[in-house]
């Protein structure tokens, strides 16, 4: 029972581990990369983290940001625009316009976001804890999850204007199995990790779980789904915390090749790999297709028989996943 992804109990480690390898990735990045901060060998400026006396502003792929600091604004930024990007590769259109807030004290930085007409309560992404990784990562990676979400929460209320069931948000929308909630997700939450999740699919590729296991209802039940669907409290403790997941939270890696993938982080990583699969070999029409499919149903049967470089046949799907998943080993 895929159930078990949630509750094995070295997920966490597995997850850190993985995690661990993307932060040297990302200091090796440059300017060009989702997560990095700068050109290679560019030691960060000091000053840089120090609060501004007024706010700073700076556009991106659809959104404005604010920021009263220097490095929170610009790695937001950069982030933010490989997930807009990330966004319009895979479902053919852009995102949403946004303005985006970021006022940081320091303790803890309060994100105020309003898309389109709608606005979100205010959350608080702390500044202190647990990790390795830079604060500007870490609050970048916090503010690009919670768009994602938002992103695709408001793609799934266009795609159906007359469902007013659509409107409890896109990782509430119980009609999308798990797989496909968190794959898309992550899909358009891009950053450096995901690279070694389809390294490290490819390594396991024999032993990964069948396509009816991932792509079941029960595969990843709420607790499994709780720190995606979760809405940060306003102006306190938040009750999902997504900057300090250990899928998102990036460190400085100790050495190694990462452990196999196993519990909560083989299904997340499955599911990515997955959507990935679809993506590349059929496109943005395909991928919404799957949605709409979902939606009416919950069954993608009928949208994988449309497919053009496979059958509708799980077993083929598993096998040219697989076939494709091992080309991703020889990158690393």
């Amino acid at each position: 029972m895929l159930r078990a992804f949630a509750r094995r109990p070295n997920a966490w480690a597995i997850a850190a581990s993985l995690l661990l390898s993307a932060s040297l990735s990302a200091c090796l990045a440059g300017p060009s990369s989702a997560l990095g901060g700068g050109p290679i060998g560019r030691a960060p400026d000091p000053r840089s983290a120090e609060l501004l006396p007024e706010p700073d502003s700076t556009r991106g792929q659809g959104f404005i940001l604010f920021s009263n600091r220097r490095d929170v604004l610009d790695e937001t930024r950069v982030e933010l625009n490989a997930a807009a990007r990330a966004y319009e590769r895979l479902l053919g259109a852009r995102p949403e316009a946004a303005s985006i807030r970021l006022t940081s004290t320091e303790r803890d930085v309060t994100v105020d976001v309003r898309i389109g007409t709608r606005a979100i309560a205010p959350f608080v992404l702390p500044l202190t804890g647990a990790g390795r990784a830079p604060e500007a990562m870490r609050i970048a990676s916090g503010v690009v999850l919670v768009m994602s979400r938002e992103w695709l929460s408001g793609f799934l209320h266009d795609l159906t204007p007359g469902d007013t069931a659509t409107g409890r948000g896109w990782m509430e929308e119980s009609r999308l199995r798990p797989w496909l909630r968190v794959g898309l997700m992550q899909s358009v939450a891009e950053n450096r990790l995901h690279e070694l999740w389809l390294a490290q699919l490819g390594r396991q590729r024999d032993s990964l779980p069948s396509l009816d296991q991932l792509t079941r209802a029960d595969a990843c039940d709420a607790a499994c789904l709780a720190p995606y669907g979760r809405r940060p409290r306003a102006g306190g403790e938040n009750e999902s915390r997504p900057a300090e997941d250990p899928l998102f939270v990036l460190e400085a890696r100790r050495g190694g090749r990462p452990d196999a993938l196993a519990g909560r982080a083989l299904f997340v990583a499955s599911s990515y790999g997955l959507v990935q699969f679809f993506s590349k070999r059929e496109g943005a029409s395909f991928i919404r297709e799957l949605i709409i499919s979902s939606l009416a149903n919950g069954d993608v049967t009928a949208a994988l028989g449309a497919a053009q470089s496979f059958s509708a046949s799980p077993a083929d799907i598993e096998r040219q996943w697989r076939v494709w998943l091992a080309a991703y080993v020889e990158t690393r």
